[in-house]
């Protein structure tokens, strides 16, 4: 089914939206899903476990408004990029049978996307999940196979899109059973979720060898020195505890720390001075911008909002904004 998905697309539509105007876009988007992170996932979960004082109290909430405001625009901004980039992708892809396939996991999505912040209903859940799977799918092998991206950079996105669905496995069998009344347990669901946790430390590395290798030296004494505080940081906060340092880590990242921590300290750190190179040269914009969507969707997407924003950052770093807004022949995004 997907397979028929990476037929020739058309490019002899003129295209709608311009290039800076997606850019900017996807600027604002990846703004404010910073700010969340930082002010909404991060500083008040942290908080929690620093001691009360007047201070400490009003930062918190001042943090908790403010992340509040910030996830409410990232969202409404994930929700209209998705149908912007699927409905670009569903006019340009050339085949009746391939447009249909891809315009009824839009729809499919959508629909179940809606169902899901209204009812909230299980079949809701699972119908959003299951489609949103297969678009994550879609654009991390239809779309990188029809842009001729390089063997790393497939490779990289090969294994952020498998550690995905690892987690979905996980997810939608615990959902499917629920919603279908089995009382057992899904079979090998712990050790396929295991094993997407493992893919992403992987995918880490990988990103860095696809992106980062030729590109780092750009970060710059200052974007070294920022990757370098944030893994410093991290190990230090894993001095606390380990049943704090292990529930933060599920509240902000999805992953529950099982393998050595060097190898995500390790991971981490390649993966940011690869964004942040790319985000220093606007040629890599799309690049970067994906990248660092994918790390603030977490391995564990918390909420439908997450899991638009692991949906958009796998398209660009497939190509498909470059496509999308510069439909021309045999076409190549920057590398």
């Amino acid at each position: 089914m997907l397979g028929q998905a990476t037929r020739p697309f058309a490019h002899d539509r003129p295209s709608t939206l311009s290039q800076e105007t997606l850019r900017q876009l996807a600027a604002l988007l990846v703004a404010a899903a910073v700010a969340e992170t930082l002010l909404l996932r991060l500083a008040t979960r942290v908080g929690v476990h620093v001691p009360r004082g007047e201070a400490a109290r009003a930062g918190i909430h001042a943090a908790s408004v403010l992340g509040t405001l910030a996830l409410n625009l990232a969202s409404v901004l994930a929700i209209g990029l998705a149908v912007l980039v699927l409905a670009l992708l569903v006019l340009r892809i050339e085949g009746g049978l391939s447009r249909l396939v891809l315009a009824t996991l839009s729809a499919g999505m959508l629909w179940g996307l809606g169902s899901t912040l209204t009812a909230g209903s299980p079949t809701a859940d699972a119908l959003f999940g299951l489609t949103m799977t297969l678009l994550v799918v879609f654009a991390g092998v239809g779309l990188a196979r029809r842009a001729g991206l390089p063997l790393r950079a497939r490779v990289a996105v090969g294994l952020m899109v498998v550690a995905y669905a690892c987690y979905q496995y996980y997810s939608l069998s615990h959902l499917f059973y629920r919603v279908l009344d089995y009382s057992t347990v899904p079979p090998l669901a712990v050790p396929v979720l295991r094993l997407g946790e493992g893919l992403v430390v992987v995918a880490g590395a990988a990103a860095f060898w696809a992106w980062g290798a030729r590109r780092w030296r750009r970060a710059g004494f200052a974007g070294t020195s920022i990757a370098a505080v944030a893994v410093v940081v991290i190990a230090a906060g894993s001095l606390a505890p380990a049943a704090t340092t292990s529930i933060l880590s599920l509240w902000t990242t999805g992953l529950s720390l099982f393998l050595p921590l060097p190898l995500y300290l390790l991971a981490l750190g390649l993966y940011l001075l690869t964004i942040i190179a790319c985000l220093r040269r606007g040629e890599d914009f799309w690049t970067g911008a994906g990248l660092l969507l994918v790390l603030l969707a977490g391995y564990m997407p918390e909420a439908t909002y997450d899991h638009l924003l692991l949906l958009l950052g796998v398209a660009f770093l497939s190509g498909g904004m470059t496509w999308a807004s510069m439909p021309r022949p045999n076409w190549a995004p920057g590398r």
